[in-house]
């Protein structure tokens, strides 16, 4: 009886030494899985990252073009291009079509705030903080306020009293680095609404045209609201913004969004020098990619 009576305790801890080998087995196997998958992401990443650079060097090479035929447009179309297995899309917008953040007329970035859907009761508020932060106005123990100007569009989320969505609204109309205009011919349609007083279908009809048309050969469209607004066509200011966004898949994505400007300069062997580089991660991509922004001061 005594000796069933062990071996019925051994075959016990023979079942759960097996029970506890498989539940680490198992455990292990997830952990793999798990692993494998966050590697895939990884690489997928690291794919998408250079493809989407490739397709700024790509903006910057047409840009660059000698013939009118081969060079890119400066208005926002899109550009498509295949690097590998990844599918770029590429817009190409020039700073000369927004609206200086620096040198606005504070009744302009009311115009602005309003067309990008404040409450009108909101808009002298906000645009009188906007102002007194780019003055100097406001004393803050800070070394660049103290200099008076904004130095980056992330400082605008450092705005007093500034909304973090309606920056997300106004950051794809303002620039640091326009040195007159806006061109309309080169604006979003929020630029146009501010601009102009026209509607914000109008507006978009506006830059629709102005897409649609050939860059070598075609003229401007009329320019809805105000007529006295300023448009012309250059082929680029020489400071331009890109947005290459690589897709491998369904899913993964990464967007690149640069402000450079294009080296002219004899002897400079550098095809253009980087003001500003953003990067966005696929699960970041609905939003405007501040928080993995990184501006780079000119040099």
């Amino acid at each position: 009886m005594r000796v069933g009576a062990e071996r019925g305790i051994a075959l016990l801890v023979v079942l759960w030494g097996c029970t506890l080998a498989a539940i680490t087995l198992g455990a292990l196997a997830s952990s793999a899985k798990v692993e494998g998958i966050q590697a895939r992401g990884q690489y997928l990443q690291t794919r998408g990252f250079y493809a989407a650079e490739a397709g700024i060097e790509q903006a910057v090479f047409r840009l660059r073009a000698e013939q009118a035929s081969q060079r890119w447009a400066v208005d926002g179309r899109t550009y498509r291009l295949r690097e590998g297995e990844a599918i770029v899309s590429v817009t190409v917008t020039d700073e000369d079509g927004k609206l200086n953040l620096n040198k606005a007329a504070p009744e302009q970035l009311g115009a602005l705030l309003q067309a990008v859907g404040v409450d009108p009761e909101q808009v002298p508020r906000l645009r009188d903080a906007m102002v007194r932060w780019g003055n100097g106005g406001e004393r803050f123990s800070d070394s660049l306020l103290a200099k008076g100007g904004f130095t980056s569009l992330e400082e605008l989320r450092r705005v007093p009293g500034l909304p973090g969505d309606v920056v997300d609204r106004l950051e794809p109309a303002l620039t640091l680095w326009s040195t007159s205009g806006p061109n309309l011919a080169h604006a979003p349609p929020v630029v146009v609404v501010a601009m102009t007083g026209a509607g914000r279908e109008a507006s978009e009809a506006y830059v629709a045209d102005v897409r649609a048309m050939d860059p070598e050969h075609g003229g401007l469209p009329t320019v809805p609201g105000n007529v006295g607004s300023a448009q012309s066509f250059v082929p680029s200011s020489g400071t331009v913004t890109i947005v290459s966004t690589a897709t491998l898949g369904d899913t993964q994505a990464v967007r690149i969004q640069a402000t450079v400007a294009l080296q002219n300069a004899p002897g400079d062997p550098r095809a253009y020098r980087v003001l500003r580089w953003v990067q966005v991660a696929a699960e970041e991509m609905p939003g405007d990619g501040h928080s993995a922004s990184a501006s780079v001061p000119a040099s």
